[in-house]
């Protein structure tokens, strides 16, 4: 069996994505493993990382991402999180532990 490598364009709306660096982020299910720097999110998560177009990293995106798992695992799973506050504090550089997110980012 053989390995074939094809390349292709997409055609996206703006509201179906968003790129951080050399990642492309999209709703688009159908897109997920033909290329490894292509991640799908809900509709939600696209909505929250298009307030901060421009001034998003990978390294911010995987942090909250993670973040965002270690919140609904150590917590009560009602739980809802300021996604939005989490961002800026990610974005801003600001180092603190799951256990500061969990007291001061809970949407009330």
């Amino acid at each position: 069996m053989s390995k074939v490598n094809f390349t292709f364009t997409v055609k996206l709306d703006d509201n179906e994505f968003i790129r951080v660096d050399e990642h492309l982020y999209t709703t688009r299910s159908s897109l997920q493993g033909e290329e490894l720097k292509i991640h799908v999110l809900s509709k939600c998560c696209l909505k929250v990382l298009k307030n901060f177009e421009g001034q998003l990293t990978q390294p911010v995106i995987e942090e909250w991402l993670l973040l965002s798992k270690a919140l609904d695992q150590s917590c009560s799973y009602e739980s809802q999180w300021d996604d939005k506050k989490i961002l800026k504090e990610l974005i801003a550089g600001s180092e603190h532990p799951v256990s500061w997110y969990a007291n001061h980012c809970r949407v009330s």
